[in-house]
């Protein structure tokens, strides 16, 4: 039979994740509530995103800027740049950070692909 304690520890492991994830999904919980303080370029490709999930693209864009500095020579930077720069109605400005990240994308046919279909999709929008 469990005790109160044992409950109460399950109720933390699995309930409580699961809240947190629940508020990331629905944008209830403020990116900067999850990753104050990121080091890594995948803390602030990853506080990046949720920024522009909730639709705070001057944010998001500023996190991609500090991913494309500490990986200058990683496509992903700069992609999330042009979809927050097409956020902030800046097409021209998301358009050189998708020819940039195909320079570096070189050689990877399916990154190409996906850059074609967003600098595609940028001229539509025109």
């Amino acid at each position: 039979m469990f005790s109160f304690l044992k409950l109460c520890a399950i109720v933390m492991v699995v309930a409580f994740p699961l809240f947190i994830w629940i508020g990331i999904e629905q944008g209830n919980t403020p990116p900067e509530k999850i990753i104050s303080h990121p080091k890594t370029a995948n803390e602030y490709l990853n506080r990046g995103k949720l920024y522009e999930k909730n639709g705070n693209y001057e944010k998001a864009l500023q996190d991609y800027t500090q991913v494309v500095a500490l990986r200058p020579n990683d496509e992903d930077g700069y992609i999330r740049q042009g979809l927050a720069l097409e956020g902030l109605n800046r097409p021209q400005d998301a358009l050189q950070k998708y020819q940039k990240a195909k320079e570096i994308a070189q050689g990877d046919r399916n990154e190409i692909q996906t850059i074609d279909l967003l600098i595609q999709k940028l001229n539509q929008r025109k």
